[in-house]
């Protein structure tokens, strides 16, 4: 094979263009996702330089020291592989850097026993010298020990694609091709681990160049990339247009950055008018919120809601997000404040809509009942419950039209809102049909308040145009219990029941109905 008789050629090219990405990146580690991939590349680096000794040495010493030398990087390399992926697609690694002393502990130990194996054997049960199509190198034997440390070593690989591997679902579109480069270059190393063996390849140093495509798709990636370079040059511009306002605050709690947004919504919700925050204490803020403050102070994460005051229903939310994950408290924070203002009226919307009736402003059937539902009867107290029916409402309705008989109603609730509104629960439960649940004395202290509600209701009269008016009376029904476990069902059916009973009985009157009945259901 000609191509080989320049292997060692190929290899120190290699070395040498690991070792230019390696140095080219290096200024850029200070970068998010960049911090460990300038590692990485020396010690590829340092791979092909080893291999080239191993092949180039005429001895087996020489041979099988420079093959102890590739141990270290190649080793490292997978958890630097690891590493790279970790901060490239996590939020958050500020323990990264312990995590990764920890994990290196096996493979330190694991390097020292192969440079002293010689005294101990306990990583190779076999030393030789190999020649495949001319290439010496030394073949070794590893023991089930040297095997445990190989595979210990070849999970973080295997960790890293899976974790690009998953980030891809949740990747915007346009990062969706890097990505998708950077697996497929981490995937030639992770998978010759696999494949060298079951396709017989032996040849000193092959391994070698399987991790340039892994980093020169890294390189690629992450720093030639235009699409990712635009973050450290247009942060400000970027903060500038964001319509949540963003505060960042130093481990003393000075905001070292803030922009117009959040300028503009502090003054919302402080009603301090300071258009210069930099340099200020956040405590400004955090002194009103007792809440926040206390997530702020322990340097914990977490969503929050600020209702300001006034006649604006302005509201914010509010997110606290930790700069750096560490134990220590002596950080700084970043704020993002939203505004939900628009988003609450929606819901205050959808809430009136779903339980006020929209021509009464009372609550509708539904609302009201549950209301009811979920009082509890204070001990020496009852509970009433008074059905009113405007007397002689088609008659309305078919005499001044349906304009009249909605102005009927409008007014026939606005004196029930007038009179109960402070002391009960009110509700439309019917076309005509009105009602009112109180706390009461006794059947007495009910019959009273109802009667009192007639009579008023007797002296009023609805004026429509200069020629016509309306006089209204309503018939009422009563129902009063002082037993908890009676239910709304029950104490409806007696009080609608005393309300037939004064439709029936001459209108414009008030029945008492008898106590509530407590019906089991039957179980079939």
């Amino acid at each position: 094979m000609p191509w080989i008789q320049g292997y060692p050629y190929y290899l120190l090219m290699g070395s040498v263009l690991s070792l230019y990405m390696g140095v080219s990146s290096y200024r850029h580690r200070k970068l998010a996702g960049r911090r460990y991939l300038w590692i990485l590349m020396l010690l590829v680096s340092l791979i092909f330089v080893a291999t080239a000794g191993e092949i180039m040495s005429l001895s087996f010493q020489s041979k099988l020291w420079w093959k102890n030398v590739q141990q270290a990087p190649l080793f490292f390399s997978a958890l630097f592989t690891y590493a790279v992926v970790k901060e490239y697609v996590s939020p958050s690694t500020g323990r990264l850097p312990v995590k990764l002393a920890i994990f290196s502990i096996p493979i330190v130990m694991d390097v020292l026993l192969i440079f002293t194996d010689s005294y101990h054997h306990l990583m190779r049960s076999e030393v030789a010298v190999l020649t495949v199509a001319g290439v010496s190198g030394i073949a070794v034997k590893p023991t089930l020990l040297s095997m445990a440390f190989i595979a210990y070593d070849q999970l973080f690989g295997l960790y890293a694609v899976c974790l690009l591997a998953v980030s891809l679902l949740n990747t915007p579109r346009v990062y969706l091709r890097t990505n998708l480069l950077l697996l497929a270059g981490l995937l030639v190393p992770v998978i010759s681990v696999f494949l060298l063996p079951l396709l017989k390849i032996t040849i000193t140093g092959f391994t070698a160049f399987t991790y340039l495509p892994a980093i020169i798709a890294a390189y690629f990636a992450l720093f030639v990339s235009s699409k990712l370079t635009i973050f450290p040059l247009t942060k400000n511009k970027i903060l500038e247009h964001m319509k949540d306002g963003v505060v960042l605050t130093d481990r003393y709690d000075n905001i070292i950055g803030i922009n117009d947004a959040a300028t503009a919504i502090l003054y919302d919700i402080t009603g301090i008018a300071n258009d210069n925050w930099m340099g200020k204490n956040i405590d400004l803020f955090m002194k009103s919120h007792e809440d926040i403050a206390a997530h702020y102070s322990q340097r914990t994460e977490g969503q929050f809601e600020v209702v300001c005051s006034g006649a604006g229903e302005l509201c914010y939310g509010v997110s606290l997000i930790a700069t750096e994950h560490a134990t220590t408290e002596n950080k700084g924070m970043l704020i993002v404040f939203s505004d939900h203002s628009e988003k609450k009226r929606y819901e205050r919307e959808l809430v009136y809509q779903a339980t006020v009736d929209d021509l009464t402003g009372l609550y509708n059937r539904r609302h009201f009942m549950q209301r009811v539902q979920n009082q509890t009867i204070p001990d020496g107290l009852g509970l009433a419950l008074l059905l009113f029916d405007i007397d002689d409402f088609k008659l309305i309705n078919d005499t001044y039209g349906h304009l009249a008989g909605d102005q009927a109603l409008v007014d026939f609730s606005n004196k029930i809102l007038q009179v109960y509104q402070n002391k009960g629960i009110a509700g439309r439960v019917g076309g005509e049909e009105f009602a009112v649940c109180f706390f009461a004395e006794d059947k007495c202290a009910a019959l009273k308040e109802a009667e009192n509600f007639r009579t008023m209701m007797s002296d009023y009269t609805i004026i429509l145009n200069e020629q016509d008016s309306i006089h209204l009376t309503a018939s009422i029904g009563i129902s009063f219990t002082e037993r908890r476990e009676v239910t709304f069902e029950d104490l409806y059916r007696e009080a609608d029941e005393a309300l037939y009973h004064s439709k029936n009985t001459g209108k414009n009157r008030v029945t008492l109905g008898r106590e509530p009945i407590i019906r089991e259901t039957v179980k079939g």
